[in-house]
């Protein structure tokens, strides 16, 4: 473990994404009100994955070969086998300097890109993306520097679907020696990641622990036909190669609402996390019920301190699924926007200049210089004064009358709104036209025009 977390030398980006020079993950109990079974003996701890480097589960190299691999001490070829998403790049070793192709429109390719580009300056990744997405989850791509090529169909496609986006990029890695497929579907590596460090993580931190719940592929899944962002519907994962069916006691299906409800309730108490974590803590939830109501409960607590110890993983952050958010729960589950007709009026920006005294004001308006200090020191400057006027307007009147009335044939009388300019017949400006007073100085508009 670096000493202090302080990261140095030219692969410091290399040592801050190496997890075994970082402290363990923090893990959490849960508040009491988010525990409903706490009167039972149950504690519930969220493992934060999003206190990785990438803010995700999907940043953690993977190893190679049974040794674990340190970013900073490996050999160039070793180097060239890590990579992102949980997994090495045992199938392409070449990743340095090919181009890697990836389905995913998150935090798998997201991750990919930054280690990539962490490990060797790679930053030639395309993220392929459903044409389902929200566009400001394509934004969030491009702003990490990822290309984006979108597909059509099914959005969540099953990995050996033949016509499925995935078997178009094995095909296009196999035929082109230019381009990495990593295959997060395909990549033992992928899983075998949290062998060499989640696991034991939660293991060292919580040895009692009875319960664990995750998302696809472990043991909560989505319903089918209604997506959560990241995990997957049992219907399409069936066919994907991982032993994750070996793993798993028993599963649940959560909607997608219940997900991002869980999400927005964990982040207001502190735990910042994306819909997929809220989704495993409800599908937890529905477990642990499940057993109270048969009277199973108490079965899992532990011999020696008779607590259940409970952990689900908290995998990403919730701010690029803010319109999900939005979009699935109803709008009395969010406070309220105050003066909210404010939204749709006086949209113009404002400006700290344009709050001026009456009397600097007018001044302005008579082309007078902004120093002077009163009404009465506007000097008698003819080019100025009848600059503001028209012919009719023109006759020579008293110093403070004549500006008054250069004013009003500019502006119009103020207590009628819409009215003509007073003694002002000129065409230059119709009653339904408003005044644009430009407060800049002369040098900041000679330059700007």
């Amino acid at each position: 473990m670096t000493a202090n977390n302080v990261f140095r030398g030219p692969d410091a980006l290399a040592q801050y994404f190496d997890p075994d020079r970082n402290p363990p993950l923090p893990l959490i109990e849960v508040p009491d009100g988010l525990n409903p079974f706490r009167r039972d003996g149950v504690r519930i701890y969220a493992k934060m994955l999003t206190a990785l480097p990438a803010q995700n589960v999907k940043s953690l190299p993977g190893k190679n070969s049974g040794r674990a691999l340190h970013l900073t001490t490996c050999t160039h070829t070793d180097r060239e086998a890590l990579v992102a998403l949980n997994m090495l790049q045992s199938k392409a070793p070449g990743a340095a300097s090919q181009a890697i192709v990836e389905a995913s429109s998150g935090s798998t390719v997201l991750s990919l890109a930054m280690i990539a580009n962490v490990l060797w300056g790679n930053d030639d990744v395309t993220a392929y993306v459903t044409n389902k997405k929200h566009k400001d989850s394509l934004k969030l791509l491009r702003f990490f520097g990822l290309k984006v090529s979108l597909y059509g169909g099914l959005a969540q496609q099953e990995p050996t679907d033949p016509k499925g986006i995935m078997e178009r990029l094995r095909k296009l890695a196999r035929e082109d020696e230019s381009v990495c497929y990593p295959g997060q579907y395909d990549n033992e590596n992928n899983w075998k990641a949290h062998e060499r460090w989640t696991g034991p993580q939660i293991l060292q931190q919580l040895p009692e622990i009875n319960v664990f719940s995750t998302t696809p592929g472990c043991s909560v899944f989505n319903v089918f036909g209604d997506p959560t962002p990241g995990p997957r519907h049992l219907h399409g994962f069936r066919t994907c190669g991982f032993p994750w069916k070996d793993t798993v006691d028993t599963y649940r299906e959560v909607s997608s609402a219940e997900s991002y409800r869980m999400s927005m309730l964990l982040s207001r108490q502190g735990l910042i996390c994306g819909p997929s974590s809220g989704e495993a803590l409800k599908g937890l939830l529905e477990y642990l019920g499940d057993l109270k109501a048969e009277g199973r409960l108490a079965e899992l607590a532990d011999a020696e301190t008779g607590d259940i110890s409970c952990v689900f993983t908290c995998s990403d952050l919730p701010y690029q699924y803010l319109d999900g958010y939005f979009t699935r729960l109803a709008e009395e589950e969010f406070p309220p926007i105050l003066n909210e007709i404010l939204l749709s009026c006086d949209q113009d920006r404002h400006d700290e200049r344009w709050i001026l005294e009456p009397k600097h004001a007018l001044r302005i308006m008579a082309g007078e210089d902004a120093a002077s200090s009163s009404i009465d020191s506007i000097s008698d400057n003819k080019l100025k004064t009848t600059s503001l006027l028209c012919a009719s307007c023109s006759a020579p009147k008293p110093r403070r009358r004549r500006l008054l009335s250069s004013l009003l044939c500019r502006t119009g009388k103020p207590s009628t709104p819409g009215a003509q300019p007073h003694r002002c017949h000129a065409p230059a400006r119709s009653a339904g036209t408003p005044l644009i007073i430009d407060l800049r100085g002369p040098g900041c508009f000679a330059a700007c025009h």
